[in-house]
């Protein structure tokens, strides 16, 4: 499957869902979406949700809209070949020559549209065979960089000494950032999301990052320690990653999120925790075309589905272990590869060690 045809094929879910719901048209304008239509980027600034263009799938045409100053770009390096362009100047809205019907749906609410946002979501849970191949390749790049980054770290390193290995080795694999947390000793066991200070990372460093490329995103955390651990710190990186162990086995597909977290409310205190770790960070959840779509939760009746990208995250007392799963029929992949980083074997899954220098 090539770029055009897997372009084809979701255009053709959503005229699917475009019969379902009786419309004429279907708008995409989120960033997300547009990313898994496009198979591409959707963005200028990362800071917002606004997209640089829209997506118009009627019955019988797809054309995006843009502005002069995007349109070049979009044309010869983000969209597949043939895609129509309608070109409205950089002053003027892109509700200029959008299809003009009063049943016409959007993954963005707005004056006389259908909210499609969670059809739309749910729709591109599950990745075709191209999406799957590139949420492969990109989760092992991701894990590459930020473990050659990580390799080069000292103990004299401030946590933003850090955050600028990994986003060099990141840009030089052609990944862009989604997130970007490093915590040093002082900060590890603070703070669930440690943006990086200037703080010395001392005798222990943990970082985490959503690695992004075409909107595909992959999560990924090592952990690199100066010295040997105590008997207490290599029980508690063994129970984590226990905890983890937990959480995979309970994912299943055609099972809703909640049981998950069932289970993680569970596992925590089986494994030496406080029986109310889980209270103190989310676990994880659907991942694909954001770093997570939205936590989990015990109220989370959404199934798991074939073929989707979820990441979890189990934290306790400084530790964490992250990396991209996908779900399939035959055994869910953890992705990534561990050839380049220390491992050990948990349940039969190879999983990240301490890196000890």
């Amino acid at each position: 499957m090539n770029h055009s045809e897997a372009f084809a094929g979701k255009i053709n879910s959503l005229r699917t869902l475009m019969v379902v719901k009786k419309l004429d048209a279907i708008i995409l304008r989120r960033n997300p979406n547009l990313a898994w239509a496009i198979s591409g980027r959707a963005h200028v600034p990362t800071t917002i949700d606004a997209a640089c263009f829209d997506l118009v799938i009627t019955e019988s045409t797809t054309y995006a809209v843009t502005n002069a100053i995007e349109a070049p770009r979009l044309a010869a390096e983000e969209f597949p070949n043939g895609l129509e362009i309608k070109v409205v100047q950089w002053w003027e809205g892109r509700n200029h020559g959008l299809a003009d019907s009063t049943a016409i749906g959007s993954d963005q609410p707005g004056t006389g549209l259908v909210d499609l946002g969670t059809e739309i979501e749910i729709l591109r849970s599950s990745l075709d065979q191209y999406d799957q191949e590139r949420i492969s390749d990109i989760s092992r790049r991701s894990a590459i960089a930020l473990s050659n980054a990580m390799r080069e770290v000292t103990s004299a390193d401030r946590e933003i000494d850090v955050a600028a290995r990994i986003t060099s080795a990141l840009w030089q694999n052609n990944l862009e950032i989604a997130f970007l947390g490093v915590a040093g000793e002082s900060r590890v066991k603070l703070f669930r999301h440690p943006l990086p200070t200037d703080s010395l990372i001392g005798n222990r460093v943990s970082a985490s990052i959503c690695a992004k490329e075409k909107g595909l995103i992959a999560s990924v955390t090592r952990i690199v320690t100066f010295g040997g651990l105590t008997p207490v710190e290599e029980s508690e990186y063994a129970s984590i990653l226990e905890v983890e162990a937990d959480l995979l086995d309970a994912t299943i597909i055609g099972k809703p999120f909640s049981t998950v977290i069932d289970v993680a409310t569970r596992s925590y205190g089986v494994h030496g925790f406080d029986s109310d770790e889980w209270h103190h960070h989310h676990q994880g959840g659907p991942s694909g075309f954001m770093p997570r779509d939205w936590p989990a939760t015990q109220a989370s009746t959404r199934l798991i589905q074939e073929n989707q990208v979820i990441a979890w995250n189990p934290t306790g007392k400084g530790w964490k272990v992250e990396e991209t799963l996908l779900t399939k029929s035959g055994g869910n992949l953890i992705l990534g590869g561990e050839d380049f980083w220390p491992t050990r074997s948990i349940r039969g899954r190879i999983r990240p060690d301490v890196l000890r220098k």
